[in-house]
């Protein structure tokens, strides 16, 4: 005996019992309880799929929406970063300043006025700056002012170790820096000036940074009981979210990398994303607890549960409904067979419903109507032989069949109400150089303030070596242009235009408005542009446009951001004459509305031209 056959040996007692059991129970309540319980599998299994695909698809859209936020955030620390190198070489731009820092003999009096003096101009072209030191090796002498003191001071026999571990720290870094946090939790920042030949350190300088920095970042993290950590090129510990840390550093470090976003961290589990900048001076880590992800698919998992549950309530109750829709004549047919039964053979029963019940009602009724004829035949003959008058009773049964077909209509109700998780990605500023906040456009009348506050701030270190004045169309004031536009091109003369042996340099600017055009013209009587000069700086915008890079303020820098923000053509024009002058003319469109500064669709623009 086969094993299937010994199977059904022994489940035809149970099935035998089963059927017993159904006997009593309508067919329709039969099917009924069939479909509710395979509608019951089938919605659990719905609700865990659904539950498990939303619970996956929560995480995935939670470490894709960190990581893009952390490499923008990346970005922008790297921007911040490379401002601060910019400001704490500005003494690199000063040959008198550069001077006294290499000076290995003491340094005057009047030197050290000097330097405080530079200082003092240095230290308020920031907001963001609460201390600003100058370490100089060669006079062993610290000089600076912090958030209280309103003067510059010099400090000689002070402990000095802080700036030569820093100094040391530095060398490590691509950018020469390195970044630390202080007793209360502000950032300090160490930049080293050395020689060019030699790569000698001749001077450290330390700014300590307030908490807007800090803040910008945590910013996105704040309300979703994430953990942002801040880690410098050391993987020291400079920045936390957290007031306290619920575990210990040590268990974090080396960091895992991205294709292991789970980690345990002192009995706890939590999903990592982490980015370090392109030179790795910081890294940022956000470390989110599971149960704060398990907490927010929970308030999703009640949503999930309620759809589940409507959506079988409506399945069986369309069920129900269908069943009883199609069960209806069979039960009809069922009643008129116990009519019959009985003894009345005058019912008749109307086809309708499906084929089968059909076939089956007019079999019943051709049934019914034989056995009635049969009666009334034998009937009949018994009453002639008593009664002659009675006629014979002829049945004229012409039935009428009813070919009716019921479509049964099956209604499938998917309800899934899934909650849509969008968080929003936020448009940070970039490419600015004078302040934290504002567009990436300005109205004229503003890049025009910061130039002559700029070029006020070089008269006092070059005085009548400098000479500068502008010509301003008043209808142009509000137009908007680049930001750091006008005042890169001042800056280029000045640091390009002046020759050793030229007392002095005169520079204008005029703006112009025409039509639907603003014109923008710099010019100098500078030393002027040599040709191969020239070649080199339109290679620099060849190369610029090519790698999209923007790595400074420069002709190169502004060339490249004209071409991002703008949708029609511009023109970029360098004269120049070896000796003479050199004129610098941008061609921009009018514009007086924020939102065209960003974010336009390329187009083909004039890039430059040459004598």
């Amino acid at each position: 005996m086969s094993l299937s056959t010994k199977t059904k040996e022994l489940l035809r007692p149970w099935v035998q019992k089963i059927r017993k059991m159904l006997n009593p129970v309508p067919l329709w309540i039969q099917l009924i309880f069939i479909m509710i319980l395979l509608t019951t599998a089938v919605s659990v299994q719905l609700v865990h799929k659904d539950y498990t695909s939303t619970k996956e698809l929560t995480l995935s859209q939670y470490l894709s929406t960190t990581s893009q936020i952390l490499s923008l955030e990346a970005e922008n620390s790297d921007w911040y970063l490379d401002s601060l190198a910019k400001f704490c070489i500005q003494p690199y731009y000063d040959s008198s300043y550069t001077r006294i820092i290499d000076q290995k003999t003491p340094i005057t009096t009047e030197q050290l006025s000097y330097v405080k003096q530079q200082m003092f101009y240095n230290y308020y072209t920031r907001s963001d700056i609460l201390d600003y030191e100058l370490y100089l090796i060669n006079q062993d002498m610290i000089i600076g002012r912090n958030e209280s003191q309103q003067h510059f001071t010099v400090q000689q026999n002070m402990d000095i170790q802080p700036f030569l571990d820093a100094a040391e720290k530095c060398k490590g870094s691509p950018r020469n820096l390195y970044i630390e946090s202080d007793a209360s939790g502000n950032l300090t920042y160490y930049h080293t000036l050395f020689t060019v030949p030699g790569q000698i350190i001749q001077a450290v300088v330390q700014v300590t940074l307030d908490d807007s920095f800090t803040r910008r970042l945590v910013k996105d993290h704040s309300d979703t009981g994430e953990i942002f950590l801040l880690l410098n090129n050391e993987q020291e510990l400079i920045y936390s979210s957290a007031d306290t840390l619920p575990f210990s550093l040590s268990e974090l470090l080396p960091l895992p990398s991205s294709e292991q976003p789970a980690i345990t961290l002192n009995n706890q589990s939590y999903y990592l994303v982490s980015n370090t900048g392109t030179t790795g001076d910081l890294t940022m880590v956000c470390l989110m607890p599971e149960a704060c992800i398990d907490a927010e698919i929970g308030h999703l998992g009640h949503s999930i549960l309620i759809n589940g549950f409507l959506f079988w309530l409506i399945t069986v109750v369309l069920i129900y409904l269908l069943l009883k829709l199609l069960m209806n004549p069979l039960k009809e047919l069922s009643v008129q067979m116990q009519r019959t039964g009985a003894g009345d053979f005058s019912t008749r029963i109307q086809a309708d419903g499906c084929q089968e019940t059909c076939e089956l009602s007019q079999s019943f009724n051709g049934m019914v109507r034989h056995i009635d004829r049969l009666i009334d035949e034998n009937y009949v003959a018994k009453l002639r032989a008593n009664d002659a008058r009675l006629a014979a009773l002829e049945a004229q049964l012409n039935p009428h069949f009813l070919y009716n077909t019921l479509q049964a209509i099956s209604t499938e109700a998917l309800i899934n109400d899934q909650p849509q998780i969008h968080k929003m990605i936020t448009s940070l500023a970039s490419n600015l150089r004078y302040t934290i906040k504002g567009n990436v456009m300005v109205p004229l009348r503003q890049e025009m303030n910061y130039t002559d506050n700029y070029v006020f701030l070089q008269k006092v270190r070059m005085g009548d070596a400098l000479v500068f004045s502008s010509e301003i169309d008043p209808a142009s004031l509000d137009c908007l242009i680049p930001k750091i536009s006008i005042q890169t091109l001042v800056e280029n003369s000045i640091i390009h235009g002046k020759s050793g042996n030229q007392a002095s340099i005169h520079i204008t600017v005029t703006v112009r408005l025409m039509e639907n055009d603003l014109l923008i013209t710099v010019r100098d009587s500078g030393c002027g542009i040599s040709d191969d000069r020239l070649q080199k700086i339109y290679e620099d915008f060849a190369s610029q446009k090519s790698s999209g890079k923007d790595s400074g303020i420069g002709l190169a820098n502004l060339y490249s951001r004209m071409q991002i923000l703008y949708n029609r053509e511009t023109k970029f024009v360098i004269n120049t004459e070896e000796g003479k002058y050199t004129s610098i003319s941008l061609t921009l469109p009018v514009s007086r509305d924020h939102s065209q500064d960003i974010f336009h669709e390329r187009s083909t623009h004039v890039p430059f031209s040459d004598h």
